[in-house]
Parts: structure tokens; C-alpha cells; sequence
């Protein structure tokens, strides 16, 4: 049995089994067709890409090229894909999931997402955000048409992206499909456990993105943000020597540990086979309560997304629970 085949897959309450450890592919210069075919050779089933990385054809290329070798099938990989702010508005959802299901040359996704609760005017930068780019949002409404998109077979399934309770509570009230997860930053240091304990509650999946937090990432025309906290805590390169893993080991399995999936990245090929050796330790209780002992940091609260014409005018707002 190979590395894909020791993954953990967890259900999803639609029935789906995703598997719980995705590869990242948020705009990176290294992403190419090569590095898709060689994510799939260590053993990566699970992709997690967006609109808003402009990387889809290239995805798509390198899955394309990955089903001609034989290397996998399509029903062994799950695709995740996220619909961007600018595109949040009801009439417009399913039209912006066939144009990213055109450019990964796919027929389907297996989740579709909304990247962040908030809507913005087409053509507005959302590093530099004026009070008039916001626009007013129908989060009920889009949810309806996000429901529309599995009927119409373009996903099979949908979920939140970086909601809090408030924001849960809203989508779900007229919801004839539940979210099936809530991808939300989580890693040591940013546990997260209200949203955490509130989706377990409702049968929504977590999956934490930034899960290293972030080391050395780029954003152009941010340039490099994200923190070193996580894989220099002496809490976890403790913990990882006692098992023979590394720090960063030891923070993916801490979130799976816990019932949560992840979105990891990097392009060296042994990293990303260490990201997927991940099943044959798990933490003991005492170590997941060490490990609340990591410095707090937090890489992006939707700061972004703050503004007088925005609905939320401080970070919390937008994690609000009521």
C-alpha cells in the first residue's frame, strides 16, 4: 500500500470522503503542470486551489496530464476550488464555477467554496480596499445559488470558507444542504475553538488552512507574510523528537488529532512526503493541552476585508458568534 493509500479520509455529512491532507496551491512561481504530476508520484489525492490564484489552468494541465499517464483517475482526486469575493453575488455563482470547471478541464469539482463572507465591486483590489468597494451581500441568497451548482452536478459538494458562528448560523437558516466543512486558519497558536467546537456540534468538517503557519509564504504585491511561530516552538520540536517527526509533523497531526483536516504547502518534494507521513503517531492529551502553550499568532483575521462600508468594522466582527 503507497502513501495515498495510508491517508486518512474523513466522511463529510454529504457522504463524500475527502481525503485530510490537501495540497495548497495559493499563487506560488513554482506552480506548473510538473509540480501537480510530482505532488500525485509522493501521493497527494486532495487539491486546494481558488479563482483568486489564477493558477486553475495550470492545475488542470497537470491533472489533465496526470489521467493520460495513468497516474491516477479522476474519481481518485479531490478537487477543492473557491469562489472570490468579487464573484459573491447570487446570479453569478454558477456562472464562475463553469468558468473555473473550463479552466481545470474538469467536469465537476468535489467542493466548491466561498473564499471569505464578504463581497466586493469586479475590478477592486482587495489589499487596498475603499469604503465604496464593498457591496452589499445576500450570504442566504448565494448559498441557494451554491446549492444550485450540485444540482446541476458542477460540485458535489459545498462548504463555508472562514465563517464564523454568526456567519454558520446565516447560511444555514434557510439551508436545504448544510455546509459540509468550514475551512478557517487553524493551526498551533490559533486554535480556534469555538468555530471548531460549533461545526463539530453541526456536523461541519474543519479544515485548517495555513496549517504551518504560513512560514516564508508570498503574495504578490504583499510579498512575503506568515510566521515562523509554529515550526520553531520548542513545545512541538519537543513533542516531534519523542516520536522521531519533525515540528511540522507534529502541527499537521495536532489538528487531525483534534478531527480537523489540512491544507498544507510546499514545493521540495521531501517536505511534502514528511506533510503526508502523518499516520502512524498521534498525540496523547497531554500533549494536545502542551501544545495550547505555543505563542499566539494569527496570519490573516480578514483585516483585509475591514472597512466603514464594510459589515465588519473591527477583525472580530467578522468571527462574530451572534
Amino acid at each position: 500500500m503507497g502513501v495515498a493509500g495510508k491517508q486518512l479520509r474523513v466522511k463529510l455529512n454529504n457522504g463524500q470522503f475527502m481525503p485530510a491532507v490537501a495540497t495548497g496551491t495559493a499563487p506560488m512561481k513554482e506552480m506548473s503542470p510538473e509540480f501537480v504530476i510530482e505532488a500525485i508520484e509522493v501521493g497527494y489525492r486532495h487539491f486546494d486551489t481558488a479563482a483568486m490564484y489564477g493558477i486553475e489552468a495550470i492545475l488542470g494541465k497537470g491533472l489533465q496530464q496526470a489521467f493520460t499517464q495513468g497516474l491516477v483517475k479522476r474519481e481518485d482526486i479531490f478537487v477543492t476550488t473557491k469562489l472570490w469575493v468579487t464573484d459573491l453575488n447570487a446570479p453569478d455563482i454558477v456562472p464562475s464555477l463553469k468558468k473555473c470547471l473550463s479552466a481545470l478541464q474538469l467536469e465537476y469539482v468535489d467542493m466548491f467554496v466561498p473564499h471569505w463572507p464578504v463581497r466586493i465591486r469586479p475590478g477592486s483590489m482587495w489589499f487596498q480596499l475603499a469604503p465604496e468597494d464593498f457591496l452589499p451581500l445576500d450570504l442566504p441568497a448565494c448559498w441557494k445559488a451554491f446549492e444550485e451548482c450540485v444540482h446541476l452536478g458542477l460540485t458535489k459538494g459545498i462548504g463555508a470558507g472562514n465563517c464564523g458562528i454568526k456567519n454558520l448560523k446565516l447560511l444555514m437558516a434557510d439551508a436545504t444542504i448544510p455546509p459540509a466543512i468550514n475551512q478557517i486558519e487553524r493551526h498551533p497558536g490559533h486554535e480556534r475553538r469555538e468555530i471548531v467546537e460549533f461545526c463539530q456540534k453541526h456536523g461541519i468538517h474543519v479544515q485548517g488552512w495555513a496549517a504551518l503557519g504560513a512560514p516564508n509564504y508570498g503574495v504578490l504585491p504583499l510579498g512575503a507574510y506568515g510566521t515562523n511561530v509554529v515550526l520553531e516552538s520548542p513545545i512541538l520540536i519537543k513533542i516531534g523528537a519523542k516520536y522521531g517527526k519533525t515540528s511540522a509533523q507534529v502541527a499537521l497531526r495536532w489538528n487531525l488529532d483534534q478531527g480537523c483536516s489540512v491544507v498544507v504547502r510546499s514545493t521540495k518534494r521531501e517536505r511534502m512526503a514528511q506533510n503526508l507521513d502523518l499516520f502512524d503517531f498521534s498525540l496523547t492529551p497531554q500533549e494536545l493541552v502542551d501544545i495550547r502553550g505555543v505563542e499566539p499568532n494569527i496570519i490573516d483575521p480578514g483585516t483585509f476585508f475591514v472597512s466603514a462600508g464594510s459589515p465588519y468594522k473591527t477583525p472580530a466582527d467578522m468571527w462574530a458568534e451572534d
